[in-house]
């Protein structure tokens, strides 16, 4: 009987549905309009080809296409009917059929294509969660609502359809029920929480608070685990890992919580970032036997960071404790106890431990060791010895460090030679752009030793900038203002800018502003306009900007005048 019905359906489709031949070229027809945008020829094209063969779902599909770059959506209402009437046991004319209707708005023709869609597949979502996402494209929530709801009514399973419901509770802000959404889309799929980070990472700042509270009052590690990811996203690092502790269960199922939160910390910086890394480490620790000491070793790293030297040397005490360590958990655990020392101002133990671990350590983690102690030094004011450090490093790193320190010694000629060698390139961005302006300091000087101009600079080392911006004028007084007397005012009135001492640096910078033909003069005039920016006084420092971009039109700094000039117009009502 089989093979006879077939035989009568093949037969038939031979009698209604033009030859393959003569189809292929309509299709393609209709597919290059498509691709050309010419979208009302080619809904023509595809329903041509529908009158002959009304349940194609490739041509099908096609006229959805065209129809929604129409803006018609809507009409595909009777193509998708007719399709299902053709071959009603087709999951995919029924997906089709319902976004059709969905669109035209008819939500009992839409109910009754899930529920047929449903009977052919039973115990399948894709019926409800089909009508629902069609919904949501008319932006119409409660239909939405409706058919995800529905969906789990006629499936009888409590967990059914939670994702969706999940994500439309977060974006209508109802935290609540959306915790108990995301609660029971993780237990039926993990795999769900990145969603629940991405939308709920999307919260007002108001509402925050709640957003944790909700998560957290499920009583839900993997909740909780969201909503310590959440808390470090949002900038409270130690309050996550408070939280993730205080729920996290024993075994495999804890260890993995804490690596999730672990890869949430390790893109942040800050000491609270660092901390709440050690803490989640140290924890991991205590949960994996087998990694124990590596976890340590890496804890430990993070607390030098946080500058919290107790516990990092609490750490350190028990990995070199534990017998038969590796050689590599060795010597992370030596150069992490290097940092501890030079965090603590030993210097001399530093330099002597490093110097033990030169045959362990890989040379790239010496050299960063090397360099975090000469830095230690230099703001020990322990110049020599730094000096001595850094003598024989030619890394671009090397030779900007050994630059300023020789800039501080004041052996200015030695200190330009090395800044040049090192050039604009820096791991350090902030490190490159103030290199950048010192050496265009000290090419104007055109001076091989200045003990007063380093004695300024180890000033502003120490930290103290209103003593170092005196320093740096009273040295610009002495030096013509085209062999460097407006480039120390600029210094100074940068200095003094970053220092929030706005009244000082507006006079220095109009002084180094007022030395027309130097370089100086047109970055002087553009800090002092970034300076009224500040202050709110945006029409003086339009005038001011205008008139750099009109006089010195060439200048280094007219592109950044241009860019401030914009933003300042735009921000100016009527402007």
């Amino acid at each position: 009987m089989r093979g006879i019905a077939w035989s009568a359906f093949a037969a038939s489709l031979l009698v209604l549905a033009p030859p393959l031949e003569a189809q292929q070229p309509e299709l393609e027809r209709a597919l290059e309009l498509e691709r050309r945008g010419n979208h009302a020829a080619a809904a023509e094209a595809y329903r041509r080809l529908l009158a002959g063969k009304p349940a194609d779902a490739n041509v099908l599909l096609g006229l959805e296409r065209v129809l929604t770059e129409l803006g018609r959506p809507g009409e595909m209402a009777g193509p998708a009917s007719d399709a299902v009437r053709a071959q009603s046991a087709d999951p995919v004319l029924y997906g089709l059929a319902v976004r059709a209707w969905t669109a035209a708005g008819v939500r009992d023709s839409s109910r009754r294509l899930a529920e047929r869609w449903a009977r052919i597949e039973p115990g399948s979502e894709a019926p409800w969660r089909e009508w629902g996402y069609a919904a949501l494209a008319r932006r119409d929530r409660n239909e939405a609502k409706v058919a995800f709801q529905t969906g789990r009514e006629q499936l009888g399973r409590p967990e059914a359809l939670a994702g969706e419901l999940a994500q439309l509770a977060t974006v209508e802000g109802n935290y609540p029920v959306a915790a108990e959404e995301w609660h029971r889309a993780l237990s039926e799929t993990p795999g769900y929480r990145a969603s629940a980070l991405s939308l709920l990472g999307q919260v007002p700042a108001d509402r925050r608070p709640a957003v944790l509270a909700a998560l957290d009052g499920q009583s839900d590690p993997a909740l909780t685990g969201v909503a310590s990811a959440l808390a470090a996203r949002w900038g409270d690092p130690l309050i996550g890992f408070r939280m993730l502790d205080a729920r996290l269960p024993a075994g495999q199922e804890g260890a993995a919580l804490l690596v999730d939160f672990l890869e949430e910390l390790r893109p942040l910086s800050g000491r609270d970032a660092a901390q709440a890394r050690g803490r989640t480490l140290e924890a991991l620790a205590a949960r994996t036997p087998a990694s124990r000491e590596r976890w340590l070793a890496e804890a430990a790293r993070a607390y030098t960071e946080a500058g919290d030297q107790t516990s990092a040397r609490r750490l350190l005490a028990q990995v070199n404790e534990a017998p038969g360590g590796a050689p590599a958990l060795a010597a992370a655990a030596g150069g992490t106890l290097v940092s501890v020392l030079i965090a603590e101002r030993r210097f001399e133990e530093a330099e002597r431990k490093l110097g033990e671990l030169r045959a362990v350590l890989d040379p790239e983690e010496q050299d960063r060791l090397r360099r975090e102690l000469v830095r230690a030094l230099l703001g020990a004011d322990r110049l020599e010895r730094a000096d001595a450090l850094v003598a024989d490093d030619s890394t671009v790193e090397g030779l900007a460090l050994r630059g300023r320190v020789r800039l501080l010694q004041g052996r200015l000629g030695e200190a330009l030679m090395d800044l040049n060698a090192a050039g604009p390139y820096a791991i350090d961005r902030d490190d490159a752009t103030a290199r950048a302006g010192i050496l265009a300091l000290l090419q104007v000087l055109e001076a091989d030793s200045a003990p007063g101009l380093g004695a300024a600079f180890r000033t502003l080392q120490r930290g103290d900038s209103a003593a170092a911006v005196g320093q740096f004028a009273e040295l610009a007084a002495t030096v013509p203002p085209a062999r460097g007397g407006a480039e120390l005012l600029l210094l100074a009135g940068r200095v003094a800018a970053a220092g929030r001492d706005s009244v000082r640096a507006e006079a220095l910078l109009r002084g180094a502003a007022e030395a027309t033909g130097t370089a100086a003069a047109p970055a002087a005039r553009l800090e002092l306009a970034r300076l009224m920016a500040r202050a709110g006084r945006r029409d003086e420092a339009t005038v001011l900007l205008e008139q750099l971009i009109l006089d010195d039109p060439r200048s280094a700094v007219a592109p950044q005048a241009r860019r401030l000039l914009d933003t300042l117009r735009g921000a100016v009502p009527g402007a």
